[in-house]
This record gives structure tokens, C-alpha cells and sequence, in this order.
């Protein structure tokens, strides 16, 4: 989906069933995708290396859409006896039995795709980030998109619970120094440390933390999770420059 410094996206780089609407929306998620890196190259925060992630995680999610939607066409129409006898039998038992109706395929609605494959995601990234509600400082009510965009196309630190005055330390360091943001998030009787902080009463990013990671998740523009850690030190580091393509440029160096 990337050639020289032409890219490649929505139904100019491949074609999708119109089922569950998943040409437009990985059409925008194309989009999404590549606007952050090259504003994040552009804007000397990344290497050029980043770019070439675009295809890499892009191409997987257009697979996945292409598999799916095409399940979907071969079950309104099956192209063997064998798909018909299953189309047969599931809708005959679905009538009947709730268990069923989950195999009558009319069409997977769009979700966000996982990349599996990516450079620019170390293995414990890749998934995208629900948009769950929690509380600012003050009270009032916000949204994980709200952090993404007071982030203004930074990479977002999300710091899970308690946290030593060493580990701020570290995380006030790197926020000097890396085009990263970073966020404390508490439960309502955790105390704030030196940070920009939000509270999570309902326990939404806070339960985040059992899927993403013990101690902090890097969340990348488009909402994707780009690493996430169990203590504040190197490894967040690490994940940062891995982020933004400074691992893949040493790469080929």
C-alpha cells in the first residue's frame, strides 16, 4: 500500500464486499493510520522509517476485512453443496435454538483490526483502544479520545495506579525530552502524584490495566496500544523510540 511516496488507501488499495460496512470504515482507519505518521515525520518527532508500518499493519487489517466480508458472500451465496448444507442447517436451527444465530453470517459489522504483524508495535500492542469514560482532576466527565487530543499527536502514557517519586521523576525526564504526554490514572481514594491525572471511579481504565499491562500503556494518536510495561523504566523508553520508528531506522542503518 506504499510505493516510493505514493500511499495507497481505502478502495484505491483494495476492495471490500459492502458488508458490514467495513469498506468505509477501514477506509478512514487507512487514513488514521497514516495521518499521524507523517505529521509525526514532518514534524521531526519520528523517523521516516515509521512510514513504512503503514503497509505493514494497513495491509494485515484489508486481509482481515477481505476474509471476513468474503465469509459473508459465500454464505448469502454458497458457491458448494457443503456451504449450502451449512447454510441450510443454521438457519433451520436458529429458528428453534439461540445458540445458532450466531453462525447465520449476514455481515460483520467493522471493528477495530489488530496488528499482529507490525514493526512499530512490540508484541504486547497492536489492539486499539476502547473510547471508556472517566473523571478529569476537577470532576468533570472525559473520554480517552479527550486524552488523545489534549496529546495533540503526541504519544500518550497511561501510568496505572500508585507510582514512586522515582518513577515520576523518569516520566516528567522523558516528557522533556520525547514528544510523549503522560497521565496518571487513579481510582477515588488513590493519591495523585506530580503529573497530569485522571480518576476512574468506575474502574474502566483501571481494569485496562489487567489487558494491557501492571504498570503503563503507550497508546499511540490513532488510538492504538503501542507497548505496554510493568515498572516505569527503560523498557518505556525503549518503547517510545520503538514507537516512532527509531529502532527501524538503526535497522537499516
Amino acid at each position: 500500500m506504499r510505493h516510493g511516496r505514493v500511499y495507497f488507501m481505502g478502495d484505491s488499495a483494495k476492495v471490500v464486499s459492502p458488508f458490514g460496512a467495513r469498506g468505509g470504515n477501514t477506509g478512514i482507519a487507512d487514513a488514521d493510520n497514516l495521518a499521524w505518521k507523517l505529521t509525526a515525520v514532518l514534524k521531526g518527532r519520528a523517523a521516516p522509517a515509521l512510514l513504512d508500518s503503514y503497509n505493514e499493519e494497513r495491509h494485515e487489517a484489508a486481509q482481515q476485512n477481505v476474509m471476513v466480508t468474503n465469509r459473508t458472500a459465500r454464505f448469502l451465496r454458497p458457491g458448494s453443496p457443503v456451504e449450502k448444507t451449512f447454510r441450510t442447517a443454521a438457519l433451520g436451527l436458529a429458528r428453534q435454538h439461540a445458540f445458532a444465530r450466531q453462525f447465520v453470517n449476514t455481515g460483520r459489522m467493522a471493528v477495530a483490526n489488530p496488528y499482529t504483524r507490525s514493526s512499530a508495535c512490540e508484541r504486547s500492542g497492536g489492539q486499539s483502544v476502547q473510547n471508556v469514560a472517566f473523571q478529569w482532576a476537577d470532576g468533570t466527565p472525559g473520554r480517552v479520545n479527550d486524552l488523545l487530543r489534549w496529546a495533540d499527536g503526541r504519544l500518550l502514557v497511561l501510568v496505572f495506579g500508585a507510582t514512586s517519586p522515582a518513577a515520576l521523576q523518569r516520566l516528567g525526564g522523558l516528557a522533556e525530552t520525547a514528544p510523549v504526554r503522560a497521565v496518571q490514572v487513579l481510582g477515588p481514594t488513590e493519591p495523585a502524584g506530580a503529573l497530569e491525572h485522571v480518576r476512574d471511579p468506575k474502574g474502566h481504565l483501571q481494569g485496562a490495566c489487567h489487558v494491557f499491562g501492571h504498570a503503563w500503556a503507550l497508546v499511540r494518536p490513532d488510538s492504538y496500544v503501542a507497548a505496554t510495561g510493568e515498572s516505569v523504566d527503560a523498557s518505556l523508553v525503549h518503547a517510545v523510540g520503538h514507537a516512532l520508528g527509531a529502532a527501524l531506522q538503526e535497522d537499516e542503518e
